[in-house]
This record gives C-alpha cells, structure tokens and sequence, in this order.
C-alpha cells in the first residue's frame, strides 16, 4: 500500500496595523494548514506583544467569507 502526502504550500502574509501612522506592518511566511485560531499567537511574536492588544480579521467577501 503507498500513501502519497499532500506537499504544504507556504503562504506569505502581511499583516499591517490600521489607524496608526507612521504605518506598522510585518510580513509573515506560514505553513498552508496555518488557521485563523494560530494567528492571534503569531501576531503576538511579531509585534512582541504580551497578550494585551485587541485584533480582529477581516477576510473579503470575494473569497466567500465575511469580514469581522
């Protein structure tokens, strides 16, 4: 019997904090079975929060979802 597995695609993302001028952004490479629940833990290395920031994500309508 051979299994054959699936390659993981990687994703670069580029998260930009809004309403804050000079503009703050990072730009991330993450594993393709990364999901909306890892981010939050991701956001907080990147902008070397403690977990005191509130964040919400916006996903266009263009791909089927609706933003929050």
């Amino acid at each position: 019997m051979t299994t054959t597995a699936t390659p993981l695609s990687i994703y670069q993302l580029r998260i930009v904090l809004r309403g804050i001028s000079p503009l703050i952004w990072r730009r991330v490479l993450v594993h393709s079975h990364t999901t909306l629940a890892h981010l939050p833990t991701i956001l907080q290395i990147l902008f070397t929060w403690s977990d005191e920031h509130l964040h919400s994500f916006y996903v266009p309508d263009s791909i089927g979802f609706r933003g929050s």
